[in-house]
């Protein structure tokens, strides 16, 4: 199937869309009263950051604990307030495009690609360690002539496609950061963060100071803890000592070197890692996120998650502004409004933690593989609860596949423990799964969708919401003419794609 359009779009019945992005005739809804209105800035990016850890293949912390190294690093080298403020925020950040090449590392290499990039990160520049890396990783259950041609292909245009997916990644990144709202020179340190010292970096090759200053920091920090988590601190130190000079900036390494002779890694294993992280935010700079500033982080990491498949296109923002028409539609207060449109944008962050192998699959999936699918609510229930006054959030995002008969994953709830929002946030991503295009079959049209949908209210879906649904999409209930059995059929397909 086609993959998805990147148009932002609500599908009616007689064939019209709109396409909201900006969502002008709820913008007042947007207004929080109270202390749910402001959330630091660093303690929403520490968590979110967490599910970056997960298409990236890094032990969860990964980013907290580069964060914490790089401004450490940083006040060992007397950067100014500012720099810090930037590279506090990017070193959070530096893996937001990661998600965009997930799919072509699939393609290229098949297998899980998260487990692909985690082992990735440890290996040297080398041909010999690149061609060993490629041999060890290729996927054992394919039958042998297909391991040879995918064998054959990378070492004819692996290095070209290697950079391109590192363009991909660097570029993505750099301006997801900047549609969160923070500064062109976080984002150009994102962007830099795979250079190396000597130019034997990628995508550009730039070399020594033509490197952003605040992505050389980043770059031997995020190795540090690459190689403490899975290798131990001794090889650790001697990989960024052997790397100073080369891939890192020789003053970083040092410095990072000599933080690390009195005491840094220990620091790393603190219980109180996040507050002393949070502690090292600039003073005098210390952001609090209005609601504004929430919502465009939500949406950024949003489009990090869609980014993830080609069939997702602008799925969550999606999910979120037929969510949030329906929460008006039913009456909810307005800061149960703002509440339900951010579950909407993050519903789907644990499928950060879903190869892309299962999630673009285009035929039916195994049941070892559903058993990963039902796992990313409970991914997203535990990236979100951290943040504060974001409770609700979590919990409406996290039932998303619930069904009202306790049928649904992950934790079989039923209908008294489902809010009115979580039955919103469920049947906007039912709506939204049948009218989009997925690797196994076409998008449906709203007539054929809106049935299945009708077929499945009562038991799994809130009648009360379905009916706000049809309202909206201006389609009588006469029309619909899918039968129950084939509305079951298919309403179980899309539950396990949506």
């Amino acid at each position: 199937m086609t993959p998805d359009s990147d148009r932002l779009t609500i599908r009616y019945l007689d064939g019209t869309t709109t396409a909201s992005p900006n969502r002008p005739a709820l913008s007042g809804l947007t207004a929080v009263p109270g202390d749910r209105a402001g959330i630091p800035t660093g303690r929403l990016l520490g968590a979110l950051s967490t599910a970056l850890d997960l298409t990236e293949g890094q032990l969860p912390g990964h980013s907290l604990r580069t964060c914490f190294l790089a401004l450490r690093v940083a006040d060992g080298l007397g950067l100014s307030t500012t720099d810090r403020r930037d590279l506090f925020h990017a070193a959070f950040l530096k893996d937001a495009g990661c998600s965009s090449n997930a799919a072509a590392v699939t393609r290229i290499f098949g297998g899980d690609d998260q487990v692909l990039k985690g082992r990735q990160a440890t290996v040297g520049r080398s041909l010999l360690a690149q061609a060993n890396f490629t041999i060890r990783n290729l996927p054992s259950t394919e039958p042998l002539p297909l391991r040879l041609r995918r064998l054959i292909r990378i070492g004819l245009s692996g290095q070209r496609e290697q950079r391109q997916i590192e363009q991909i990644r660097c570029e993505r990144g750099a301006s997801i950061a900047r549609k969160a709202g923070f500064s062109d020179r976080a984002g150009v340190a994102i962007h830099d963060v795979h250079e190396h010292w000597d130019g034997g970096g990628q995508p550009r090759g730039l070399r020594g100071d033509a490197i952003d200053s605040l992505a050389r920091i980043i770059a031997a920090c995020q190795g540090l803890d690459v190689f403490l988590s899975t290798r131990g601190r001794a090889e650790a130190i001697r990989v960024v000592a052997a790397r100073t000079g080369s891939w890192y900036d020789p003053d970083v390494g040092a410095m990072l070197l000599d933080l690390s002779s009195r005491g840094l890694l220990d620091d790393l294993a603190a219980p109180d890692l996040v507050t002393r992280t949070m502690e090292l935010e600039p003073d005098g700079l210390v952001e609090i996120a209005d609601t504004a500033a929430i919502d465009r982080i939500a949406e950024a990491f949003a489009d990090v998650v869609d980014a993830k498949s080609p069939f997702t296109g602008l799925h969550s923002r999606r999910v979120a502004e037929v969510a949030e028409h329906l929460a008006v539609a039913l009456g909810l207060a307005a800061g149960e409004i703002v509440d339900v449109r951010r579950a909407g944008l993050l519903h789907d962050l644990g499928k950060l933690g879903v190869p892309n192998s299962i999630l673009d699959k285009p035929s039916r999936l195994e049941p070892e593989e559903f058993a990963v699918i039902q796992r990313h609510p409970e991914l997203t229930l535990r990236i979100l609860a951290p943040i504060p006054t974001f409770a609700s959030v979590a919990e409406l995002a996290a039932c998303h596949h619930e069904r009202l008969d306790g049928c649904g994953y992950f934790r079989g709830l039923a209908a008294p423990a489902l809010a009115t929002g979580a039955r919103i946030v469920t049947v906007a991503d039912v709506w939204e799964a049948l009218t989009a295009n997925r690797p196994y079959r076409a998008a449906m049209d709203p007539e054929q969708a809106l049935g299945i949908i009708r077929a499945e209210t009562g038991d799994h879906l809130a009648q009360e919401v379905v009916t706000s649904l049809e309202e909206l999409v201006r389609l009588p209930a006469a029309t619909a003419t899918t039968t129950p059995a084939a509305a079951a059929s298919d309403a179980s397909g899309a539950a396990s794609a949506a």
